[in-house]
């Protein structure tokens, strides 16, 4: 017989399985006809003998893990405060694990979380091949991916996701608008991360422009500003001719606008700049930057939620995936309007 659960208790008791971890932890006040409730229901099935049984771990370690490429990253940061926030009335805290987007520390802190017996684990991988990350997976701990996985991981664990290829389609047919035709796109290499799906994004607004898509507007770096700096460095050096850049995040963006100031660019006169994220920096750096808001603690929050949902046995069933759209916010950097007469007169 398997040991009985929080969802069996709050049964029992009449009561949500919130309810129950509330009355248990302390975390939060209930009455005192609802703690009897819920006392007496465990005394009947047996759950906090049970757990006092297995001696060297309780049933509940109270604890989830947060495994991401980059914590210092503004975007997972604010992940995390929305995970917490979700999570804490129910007595739960949050364990951040940074991978620096290597696939062997990534499947290290996989391996160590589930020997820790973390309750659920949130996962933001970007190398890992999804055949081995589901073998990876432990069947009986719940996993919430941050992000698109191929399909091996789909069903085997939930997921909340962005609707990045959309966004990015239209913030590329925003600068489509403004009269801009030498688009470029910084992002990472193919199959790494969010990337590519935010080029598939600006490819899509391209063609559907009837423009050729040009290899050469393609700069490769990886989200940081150093490496999109250096990156966007090489390529005005190198001539390519631009009069806009869509990057992957805004950490990239920040990076473009570094390059562009350094080789006497005035953006966006000459060349608008387009980011995704909108970490605070966004509004702070000048121009402020044009950029995708990818809502980070919304995602969070909705992550938290749903994993603690699973724990509790208050959600059961297939694997779920819940879109959270991102939003396009217009500043400085690729203006709606920004005289594209007066840009090729100059």
């Amino acid at each position: 017989m398997s040991r009985p659960r929080i969802a069996d208790v709050a049964k029992a008791a009449g009561v949500s399985p919130t309810t129950v971890s509330h009355a248990l932890s302390g975390h939060r006040p209930v009455s005192e006809e609802v703690k009897a409730k819920v006392e007496a229901a465990v005394q009947r099935l047996g759950y906090r003998a049970n757990v006092l049984a297995q001696g060297l771990r309780t049933q509940r370690t109270q604890t989830v893990a947060l495994i991401v490429p980059d914590i210092t990253n503004p975007f997972y940061p604010v992940v995390a405060r929305g995970v917490q926030d979700a999570i804490s009335d129910a007595g739960y805290q949050v364990v951040v694990c940074s991978t620096d987007g290597e696939a062997a520390r990534e499947a290290a802190f996989l391996r160590d979380m589930l020997a820790r017996s973390v309750d659920g684990l949130i996962i933001d991988l970007f190398r890992t091949p999804p055949v081995e990350l589901a073998a990876m997976i432990d069947p009986h701990t719940p996993v919430v991916m941050l992000g698109p996985m191929p399909a091996p991981v789909e069903g085997v664990a939930d997921r909340v996701v962005g609707d990045d290829r959309v966004s990015v389609a239209e913030a590329t047919r925003h600068l489509l608008r403004d009269g801009r035709r030498r688009i470029a796109f910084a992002g990472a290499s193919p199959g790494v991360g969010p990337s590519d799906l935010r080029r598939l994004g600006y490819e899509d607004a391209l063609l559907g422009a009837g423009l050729t898509l040009d290899p050469g507007l393609v700069i490769e770096c990886d989200y940081t500003r150093p490496a999109a700096r250096a990156a966007m460095t090489e390529a005005l050096a190198g001539g390519r001719d631009v009069d806009a850049v869509v990057c992957a995040n805004d950490l990239a963006a920040i990076g473009v606008l570094d390059a562009l100031h350094q080789a006497g660019r005035d953006v966006p006169h000459d060349v608008a700049v387009i980011g995704f994220d909108d970490i605070d920096a966004a509004e702070l750096v000048r121009p402020a930057l044009t950029t995708v808001d990818n809502r980070a603690y919304e995602k969070g929050t909705v992550c938290g939620r749903l994993l603690l949902q699973r724990i509790t046995g208050e959600l059961d069933g297939p694997a779920r995936e819940i879109v959270v759209p991102g939003a396009f916010k217009v500043r400085e950097s690729a203006p709606a309007i920004s005289l594209p007469a007066q840009r090729s007169s100059s």
